[in-house]
């Protein structure tokens, strides 16, 4: 029986990595971790670039690593080449599918973790014996503040990131910025700076990427960090909810909206924002957060799931 260990997800200096924080749920849930053994910095470059075969398979460790296919050479280093690996996986878009399953079929993974729930569907027809569970993407529920009531907060509508307002913004090249009123001063270079944002915007739109992007997603929609983030933030979220999230809690926490009527709904709200409907979503959206999102969450049920499958947890 082998003894599963997390490895820590490599760090840039103090630079924030999302891989951090299902590796600290491992932590507070009582997992075994062991140290990182990431290459000096000038080998870095290299690590990531090339794949070195597995010369030996320990009869005794496995490592849990949390990796991106576009950089698992590097997030698995130097561990694949002695010991199991058990990935958890995110960001493995059809695009780079098929890399994925090369590197896992060169390195004879044999137990693996995948945050899309398709993928995982994709990966079970290409491995039937491995072991796949698919787990949805969480978050660190303490690091999103409630915010102000919606009516005190001074940003109307806010962007975040290219993959959920893309589609919008093309829609509405011109009339779209006129919405904004974030203070010129407020920058975000920083998580601090970017809660505080969250916690002072009314509304934001929100897409997954498999309509944002759809060459790119071939189908794929997944539940990501970003909807856990403005519903723990209690920001209102107009745009498309991915079925993982729905069925995992039950109900759209997402107002929907008409791409072709989608300006018209924007403004429809924000001049609606005292309704006590929309107070009452994000209200409840944040407690749905707080009670569903943890990484501790998904990170017990990936320990039951290794336990039940023989591995020492």
């Amino acid at each position: 029986m082998k003894k599963v260990f997390a490895i820590p997800p490599f760090r840039y200096r103090d630079a924030l990595n999302f891989k951090m924080q299902p590796y600290d749920a491992w932590l507070r849930i009582g997992g075994s971790v062991s140290n990182e053994h990431y290459p000096w910095r000038g080998f870095r470059r290299l690590a990531f670039k090339y794949n070195i075969p597995t010369f030996w398979n320990s009869k005794h460790i496995a490592e849990l690593r949390f990796v991106q296919p576009i950089s698992i050479n590097f997030d698995t280093f130097p561990g694949y080449i002695y010991n199991e690996i058990i990935p958890v996986i995110w960001d493995c878009w059809p695009s780079i599918f098929q890399k994925t399953c090369q590197w896992l079929k060169k390195h004879h993974v044999q137990t693996a973790v995948f945050t899309a729930s398709q993928t995982a569907d994709c990966m079970k027809k290409q491995f039937p014996d491995m072991d796949i569970l698919a787990i949805t993407e969480g978050i660190d529920v303490d690091r999103f503040d409630e915010g102000l009531v919606l009516t005190e907060r001074i940003i109307a509508l806010y962007e975040i990131g290219s993959v959920q307002r893309g589609m919008f913004r093309k829609k509405y090249p011109k009339d779209y910025k006129s919405l904004f009123n974030k203070p010129e001063e407020w920058s975000i270079r920083t998580h601090e700076e970017y809660k505080r944002v969250l916690q002072n915007s009314q509304l934001t739109v929100i897409f997954p990427r498999s309509i944002t992007e759809p060459e790119a997603a071939q189908g794929v929609e997944t539940l990501t960090q970003r909807y856990w983030e403005c519903m723990l933030s209690r920001i209102l979220m107009i745009g498309h909810a991915p079925q993982e999230l729905t069925e995992l809690i039950g109900y759209n926490p997402v107002i929907e909206m008409d791409i072709n009527h989608g300006l018209e709904q924007v403004e429809s709200i924000l001049s609606d924002i005292s309704n006590p409907k929309y107070q009452e979503l994000v209200n409840h959206n944040r407690e749905t957060a707080l009670r569903m999102g943890s990484w501790d969450i998904r990170m017990k049920q990936v320990m039951e799931w290794l336990r039940g499958i023989g591995y020492d947890v």
